[in-house]
């Protein structure tokens, strides 16, 4: 199973029963329906589906992808996703972006066996 790593929890989105990221375009990792571990700062948060996949180029990129995907405004975002891929070789004329809905599987709640007896 594949891992999908964040460095920071954008938005608080990993958090929600549902999030998104913004990736660059991978078809070979970021396929509809595969199940991922997904990680923050090398810490388990669970086990997530993909649900979809947009492909789009950053001149293509709008404030309501923006604000949902780390809860900054369009421009904010570019200068984001440009940092965070700086030591990569991207043209970002002709880079593909992967816009990916996952959500995480249901997960049994944990029973506290350390609760408090009266």
């Amino acid at each position: 199973m594949e891992t999908i790593s964040f460095t920071y929890n954008w938005n608080n989105k990993l958090t929600n029963k549902a999030f998104t990221t913004i990736r660059l375009h991978n078809p070979n990792k970021y396929t509809k329906l595969l199940r991922y571990k997904i990680e923050c700062n090398g810490k388990f948060m669970g086990v997530a589906k993909m649900v979809e996949i947009s492909t789009f180029k950053l001149e293509s990129l709008n404030d309501y992808i923006s604000y949902l995907d780390t809860g900054y405004n369009t421009s904010e975002t570019k200068e984001l996703l440009q940092r965070m891929y700086k030591n990569k070789a991207v043209n970002w004329d002709i880079q593909k972006l992967d816009f990916c809905l996952l959500v995480y599987e249901k997960q049994d709640k944990i029973q506290n066996t350390n609760l408090l007896k009266f």
